[in-house]
């Protein structure tokens, strides 16, 4: 999946480029789904992108709640 490797120490930048990304993440899929006429017609569907959205946020606020990792 990714290049990094286990062992690498984390540092501050660490947390927030990951914040950066779930957020650039979370504006894209709105961006390009939030009104795709196939979600807005399909209830099921659009219960799936919801909830991709809401899994982003829930991301995003976790990665931010880490303040110990942050100083």
């Amino acid at each position: 999946m990714s290049d990094v490797k286990t062992g690498n120490e984390l540092n501050t930048g660490h947390y927030f480029e990951l914040l950066d990304r779930t957020h650039v993440a979370s504006s894209y899929l709105r961006m390009v789904l939030g009104e795709h006429p196939v979600l807005v017609q399909d209830p099921n569907l659009m219960t799936l992108y919801e909830a991709a959205q809401d899994r982003l946020q829930e991301l995003y606020q976790a990665v931010g709640q880490r303040e110990a990792a942050w100083k």
